[in-house]
C-alpha cells in the first residue's frame, strides 16, 4: 500500500507541475490571482510574451478549468480573463509558492550562487 500512495503522491504533483508548468502560466495565473484583467493588462503584468503565446495559454488554463473570459462591465464588447472558482483554489498554492521561492532565492544567494530568475 505504501508504493501505492507514494505513486499517487508523484503522479499528483506531477499534474500541477504539467498544468502550471512552462514560463508563462504560473505567472498568468499569479497576475488573475490580483482580480481579473483584460488581455493588454496581463501582457503587461506577465512580462515578455507574444500574443500568441499568452492567447495559446490562456485556452490551455481555460480548458483546464482554472480561468474563463467575461464580458467587460466597463467597455462593451471588452472581454476580462478572471479565476474560475477552481482557480481561486489554487491562491493558497500561489502565496505558499512565492514565500517557498523567496527562501530559495535568499539561500542561494547566501551561498555565492546564482539561482533561477537571477
Amino acid at each position: 500500500m505504501k508504493t501505492e500512495d507514494n505513486t499517487l503522491y508523484l503522479r499528483d504533483i506531477q499534474d500541477v507541475l504539467e498544468l502550471m508548468g512552462g514560463r508563462w502560466r504560473g505567472a498568468i495565473v499569479a497576475a488573475l490571482c490580483e482580480g481579473p484583467k483584460r488581455f493588454s493588462v496581463l501582457k503587461k503584468d506577465v512580462g515578455k510574451i507574444t500574443p500568441r503565446i499568452l492567447i495559446k495559454e490562456l485556452r490551455y488554463l481555460e480548458m483546464n478549468l482554472m480561468l474563463r473570459q467575461e464580458r467587460s462591465t466597463i467597455t462593451a464588447n471588452s472581454v476580462v480573463y478572471a479565476l474560475t472558482e477552481h482557480g481561486q483554489s489554487f491562491k493558497p498554492v500561489a502565496y505558499e509558492l512565492q514565500k517557498w521561492a523567496t527562501a530559495h532565492r535568499a539561500l542561494v544567494l547566501q551561498n555565492g550562487r546564482q539561482g533561477a530568475g537571477e
